[in-house]
């Protein structure tokens, strides 16, 4: 039975409901058996050369998302300075990254590119480009990770080793198949739901792949850096592809709540939790917050000369 459009978009509402009262309920559930001081004293044991080393390791991966828009920018032609495109796609992501993608993602973006003479079609392109080379380091990793070195997370519902192997091999297939399907047919027009994508060919899907990587890697290579102990970058990076998975799923933006949840379940085993939630709070102020303020300037800015640079492309034409 084919349901109809209104019928999938209340099943949705529905569904996201109901992902929304269980993620609150283990917020809740987690809130209360957190020992607060002892989070409180491993917040105060984080040093100002802690953060700032901290600081330095994301730099490369936010050099890296501010990079994403300019596949795009590359695969349709525009001239607009790779400066200002590497502005637009930073503020972009961390629009989107803490306030979801809806916003940061499509309408910030769309209200960016617009001044500079793009079309609706080549911003879409730009979009789409860019959240494929954010998912395409995301695939890898994942496959490396879990099919060389399945993490010991001590979870009675994690999957076997053979399970998270298959996983993993799967996922290196699809990396794979996306590398040969450039090779292939590299330039090819794909159209999706309306909106016109331009497959890159193989050098271009090799700086998506170089792009996303950096990307992922300083994200998990900060809190590993935050975490106490010997945790190792192979523990860490299948719980933050967990969590990853589960912010896009419960529309949550930022992923705030489920990203720690997803960290305490898995990870509370190896870590103390009370230490776990310390480092993802500063992981939040340094990878987070501390970049969106930088973007809510930049927007600031871009907006403030998006009259001059509109009327110049409207007198060039």
């Amino acid at each position: 039975m084919k349901l109809s459009d209104t019928q999938r978009t209340w099943l949705q509402r529905i569904l996201t409901g109901a992902v929304l009262l269980v993620v609150a309920w283990l917020v809740i559930k987690n809130a209360r058996e957190m020992d607060w001081p002892a989070v409180w004293e491993g917040l105060r044991s984080y040093g100002a050369s802690s953060i700032l080393v901290a600081i330095a390791i994301a730099i490369p991966g936010q050099l890296a998302c501010a990079s994403f828009d300019l596949i795009g920018r590359y695969s349709i032609g525009h001239k607009l300075s790779v400066a200002r495109t590497m502005l637009i796609s930073y503020t972009g992501y961390y629009f989107s990254l803490n306030l979801g993608a809806l916003v940061g993602g499509l309408a910030f973006r769309y209200r960016l590119y617009m001044p500079y003479g793009f079309r609706p079609l080549h911003i879409s392109q730009i979009i789409g480009l860019s959240v494929l080379t954010n998912w395409l380091g995301f695939i890898l990793i994942a496959g490396i990770v879990l099919a060389v070195q399945p993490p010991d997370l001590q979870q009675e519902w994690v999957p076997p080793d053979a399970v998270l192997r298959g996983i993993g091999a799967l996922f290196l297939v699809l990396s794979a198949a996306y590398v040969v399907l450039c090779f292939v047919r590299g330039g090819t027009r794909l159209h999706m739901r309306g909106t016109e994508l331009l497959l890159p060919g193989p050098r271009v899907a090799l700086v998506q792949y170089a792009l996303s990587l950096t990307s992922w890697g300083a994200i998990g290579a900060v809190i590993v850096w935050l975490l106490p102990g010997d945790v190792s970058w192979f523990t860490v990076m299948p719980v933050l592809m967990m969590s990853a998975i589960a912010g896009v799923w419960s529309h949550v933006p930022g992923g705030l709540g489920v990203t720690e949840v997803v960290f305490l379940a898995l990870l509370g085993g190896v870590v103390d939790k009370s230490d776990v939630l310390a480092a993802l709070v500063v992981f939040r102020a340094t990878y987070y917050l501390m970049p969106f303020a930088a973007a809510v300037v930049a927007y600031i800015w871009l907006e403030s000369t998006a009259q001059t640079m509109e009327s110049a492309a409207d007198g060039s034409r």
